[in-house]
């Protein structure tokens, strides 16, 4: 095995004054570089360098390459043969070596299928991303050089000329003696990386097969409309300035910027209105109050507007699309907690708004238009009706009213929120390219539908092997009402009944174990607590079989509220039997347990592990006061505030986390499973969230069917699980 790590110089993610020479980050914060525009835009910035490479065969000694070194032979025909090569977040030097070394340097190809990523195994097996964290977390003999955060801050970026350095760079002849600490700091890189890869277990054959899936959709990327995110930005740059020049004027300079909180706050307690913060759920309380003075109702509606957090994507999208307009290198394998799902960086894809603002259609002349007296096409006021969901047909015309790129035009199609429909057309944004088309599907409720499977809820398992109204159907058992009549209410209006958000509200919060506070996260109506505590035990009554998987310390054993008995059972209590027994394996159908070197290891039903370092269990009390309990806890990175200091920490977990986890990772190696499918069958993805796959196909190649029963296939572990998918087809991306 071949190791390699690069230290490079760009200017990517600055602006340069072109008269001043005063250097800039673009990103949020004034940041830059590489977070600012990720991987390939860094990389394929003219102004890349190679500051040097190093490298080193299995344990043999460190090498380093420089532009004032001899071209490395040996690295260059061991690359040309095919050897495996391994570092670090590979993706970084994969790009560098082909973006920078190939073209301009005439160096081989390094293939995809001859990398290999410490980093993913690190991740993978729930340990941290970041290499300095990692070794100091395994205790490796090798650790990560302290020096190098300050080296990379000062050389591999430009900074404001000064009198000793009248250029943007530190060149070797005014910094030596950092350029020699930097080969220091790469070399040691590299050690550290050996090192780790030796701690740290290699990925399975399917693992690795899932890693290559990802990484090629990673640089496929998807195509973005240029012109249409350009015009996006240019209306949302002239609302800024319309709508805080607005909000100047109502707080007579006392807040400049819906950004100044502190400012905002004090202003709002001069208006009569006391607010502990600025935060968006509070934001929306103060405005359904009905007790604000004019001035604070505007100025909040200001902050409202401009605030929305999704609209933050269009600058984000803008610095990180390449130059042949593709979006690429946004997801990271294994970047969710320990369940092995990939997240999302950069544009975040698996997490785009799917609504915006309310939209009528025209009886006249059929245009689609927002909130506003009339029609602003034909004039017409009398024949308008409401349109029940924010679709492509919607998007595709307030592109066009975009395309203007005249924020009054905006506002008169639009209404006074042009922001909100900004976030509104974002999926939009992504399209395929010419002669080509986007094949969307996704999963039918997937985390309830394995859920079911994994705890042996029949009627749940029915449900989803027939009509698959999962929400009709929990909604129905708590108001009386049959499916039926739910279904019939779609026909007959095009809608869905009200009470479906009552059942959404139950299976999304109360599938692991939620309590009162989960409930309100999703359910926004007037229910009194008493009442959701029905709601809730009467869910959990209508599916003991899941109840009983999640497991717990006691069981109840009787007709009384009393009746319970201490005994291990389910997930949490075979999780406990197992780092209590450590080298025996404890089950719960298809879910098993085993501790060992110190590992907790809970084994799906496709062979994958999920892992929980150093479990131990600690005395607590007991909520219900039915004798001792044990909290489980283990070690893994949190990132995550909320949840306690950011870094490597003791954490807790419970049956209801036990669950979500199992649950979510089983979804996932179903959703790579049918990926790897999709893409050996010619359909090539170029977007993924953890239901849903999008492929794309020169026009009339595919079919939305044809892809929806390659992906329904079912693992042979999962043989009898009734697992659907549906779709569509369109030349932009959207919300089905």
């Amino acid at each position: 095995m071949l190791f390699i790590d690069f230290e490079t110089y760009s200017e990517a993610g600055y602006r340069i004054d072109p008269v001043t020479h005063k250097v800039k980050g673009i990103g949020s914060q004034g940041k830059g570089g590489l977070p600012a525009v990720g991987t390939p835009v860094y990389a394929e910035h003219p102004s890349n360098q190679v500051i040097v490479l190093c490298y080193q065969f299995d344990d043999g000694p460190t090498f380093r390459w420089t532009a004032m070194h001899p071209t490395p032979t040996d690295l260059l025909e061991y690359v040309a043969s095919g050897g495996p090569v391994s570092a670090w977040n590979i993706t970084f030097e994969f790009y560098e070596w082909n973006m920078v070394c190939v073209p301009r340097l005439g160096w081989p190809p390094l293939k995809l299928s001859q990398c290999y990523c410490s980093m993913a195994k690190s991740r993978r097996f729930s340990l941290p991303g970041a290499l300095g964290a990692c070794a100091k977390v395994l205790g490796s003999d090798q650790q990560k050089d302290s020096e190098g955060k300050r080296l990379i801050q000062k050389l591999c970026r430009p900074h404001t000329p000064t009198k000793v350095r009248p250029g943007v760079r530190w060149t070797a002849d005014l910094a030596w003696d950092d350029y020699l600490a930097m080969f220091d700091y790469c070399e040691q890189d590299v050690r550290t990386e050996v090192a780790l890869s030796k701690l740290i277990p290699d990925l399975t054959e399917s693992e690795r097969q899932t890693w290559l899936v990802d990484q090629t959709i990673n640089i496929r990327g998807v195509a973005v409309d240029v012109e249409s995110l350009d015009a996006a930005l240019a209306i949302l740059s002239q609302a800024e300035l319309k709508y805080t020049k607005e909000l100047i004027t109502i707080t007579e300079g006392v807040v400049n910027s819906v950004n100044e909180n502190a400012r905002f706050i004090e202003w709002l307690r001069m208006e009569g209105v006391r607010t502990p913060n600025m935060q968006k759920e509070t934001v929306d309380s103060l405005l359904e109050s009905g007790k604000l003075t004019h001035h604070a109702r505007r100025a909040l509606e200001i902050r409202q507007t401009l605030g929305l957090a999704n609209v933050k994507k269009l600058h984000i999208l803008k610095r990180q699309v390449s130059r042949d307009g593709r979006l690429r290198d946004q997801y990271m394998y294994c970047g969710a907690d320990r369940t092995g799902r990939a997240s999302a960086g950069g544009v975040q894809l698996q997490n785009i708004t799917a609504r915006g603002p309310a939209s009528y259609t025209c009886g006249e002349c059929g245009t689609i238009f927002g909130k506003v007296d009339a029609c602003p096409r034909c004039g017409n006021f009398v024949d308008i009706e409401e349109r029940r969901e924010w679709d492509i047909d919607a998007v595709q015309q307030a592109l066009v009213d975009i395309s203007h790129r005249d924020l009054s035009q905006v506002e008169r199609a639009w209404g006074d929120r042009p922001v909100e429909l900004l976030c509104g057309v974002l999926r939009g944004l992504f399209w395929a390219r010419e002669g080509h088309e986007l094949i969307c599907c996704d999963f039918s409720a997937i985390e309830a539908v394995v859920l079911a499977c994994l705890s042996r809820c029949q009627w749940r398992v029915e449900v989803f092997s027939t009509h698959g109204k999962i929400y009709e159907t929990s909604a129905a058992k708590v108001t009386g009402k049959s499916v039926e009549e739910y279904i019939e209410y779609k026909k007959t209006t095009g809608g869905h009944h009200p009470d479906r958000k009552l059942g959404k509200t139950m299976e999304l919060s109360c599938g692991y174990g939620g309590w009162l506070s989960a409930f309100r996260n999703f359910y926004k109506g007037d229910m009194t607590d008493d009442e959701i505590k029905k709601v809730i035990l009467k869910w959990r009554a209508d599916s003991p079989e899941i109840v009983d998987f999640w497991g717990g310390q006691y069981r109840w054993c009787g007709p009384g509220k009393w009746d319970y008995r201490y005994e291990l059972h389910g997930l949490e209590g075979a999780a406990i039997m197992a780092i209590k027994n450590p080298g025996q394996r404890y089950h719960v159908y298809d879910i098993s347990y085993v501790v060992a070197n110190d590992v907790l290891y809970c084994t799906l039903p496709s062979g994958r592990n999920l892992h929980y370092h150093r479990p131990k269990l600690v005395p607590t009390e007991d909520r219900l006061n039915r004798g001792p309990m044990e909290q489980i806890t283990f070690e893994g990175w949190n990132s995550n505030p909320q949840k306690g200091p950011i870094g490597w920490i003791v954490q807790s977990t419970y049956f209801g986390k036990i669950t979500e986890n199992c649950v979510q990772a089983v979804a996932a190696d179903i959703q790579f499973e049918a990926i790897k499918r999709l893409e050996a069958n010619n359909y090539p993805i170029v977007m993924h969230t953890h239901d849903e796959a999008i492929a794309e196909k020169p026009i009339g190649t595919g079919s939305w069917q044809e892809m929806a029963a390659i992906m329904s296939e079912r693992p042979s572990w999962a043989s009898w699980w009734p697992i659907k998918a549906d779709g569509w087809v369109h030349k932009r991306y959207q919300k089905d």
